[in-house]
């Protein structure tokens, strides 16, 4: 097999069309380690993927433990989690084994472990504190990382795929406005305070503070890291997910990203 830097230049990401964050450029250098031990067994891109589905899990549930040392367990697993989520994608790039349905299973891992992440982190500080509210705060950031704003945007986008031939649907019909805001916010480069609210940069931010309170804090001071972090993620990624729906709902969005589709089709078509 081919050396390290060889095999990093085999798998290397071809696309440009997105803005890689540095946190990729680092977590790289180290999952092409993992991905070169993965390549010497016979488990598939797909096969890692729901490896990491799994670590993530079992992260997450270790998190609901009110003993640090568990937590630290956990935190590492989640890291590992991420680290295998750049190596499927080296696999199946090495492998030929890019598809539709590896991108699909790997965002399904992303919408299982993150929200088992929030949850998992309020549960464990609830059982150290005793504080109801953060129960509350760690379910709200959970449930509301669900993307489902633009899972609903691209059902309906489908919809109007499946209805083109009711005038009321129509192609010519629909608002133009290209760039949609979506394909803006996954190409460009996102602000800070983006990065900060968004997964993986989120975990590393958990990893920080239950390093710090594990260690100093929590034996010191009356208000945990945990406890701040949740009170301001729980209340924050529930404010920025409505505000979103809303920005999708009141600027057309919806109709932007189905035009931005059909024209996207239209030209390779003609090229074709």
């Amino acid at each position: 097999m081919e050396s390290i830097a060889e095999l990093r230049k085999k798998v290397a990401k071809s696309s440009k069309s997105h803005y890689a964050p540095r946190h990729d450029v680092v977590v790289r250098r180290i999952s092409i380690y993992l991905t070169w031990l993965l390549l010497h067994t016979p488990i598939s891109a797909n096969g890692v993927t729901l490896l990491q589905i799994l670590i993530g899990v079992a992260g997450g549930v270790l998190l609901m433990s009110a003993d640090y040392a568990v937590n630290f367990a956990g935190i590492l697993l989640l890291q590992l989690g991420y680290v295998l989520d750049c190596s499927d994608g080296e696999v199946a790039r090495y492998r030929n084994q890019s598809s539709v349905r590896g991108v699909f299973l790997d965002l399904i891992g992303h919408e299982v472990v993150i929200p088992l992440m929030y949850m998992g982190l309020a549960i464990g500080e609830f059982q150290r504190s005793g504080r109801l509210e953060v129960i509350i705060l760690g379910f709200a950031a959970g449930l509301f990382s669900l993307r489902f704003d633009i899972s609903a945007m691209f059902q309906t986008v489908n919809m109007l795929f499946a209805k083109a031939d009711n005038p009321s649907y129509s192609f010519e019909n629909l608002h133009k406005q290209t760039p949609s805001r979506t394909t803006q916010l996954a190409t460009g480069k996102p602000s800070l305070i983006r990065v900060l609210f968004r997964y993986p940069e989120s975990m590393n931010i958990i990893t920080v503070i239950l390093i710090i309170d594990g260690l100093v804090t929590a034996r010191f001071a009356p208000w945990t890291l945990t406890y701040l972090f949740l009170l301001i993620y729980g209340s924050l990624i529930p404010l920025a997910r409505m505000y979103s729906i809303y920005q999708i709902f009141h600027s057309g969005e919806i109709e932007a990203r189905y035009r931005e589709i059909v024209e996207k089709v239209k030209g390779m078509q003609t090229r074709e």
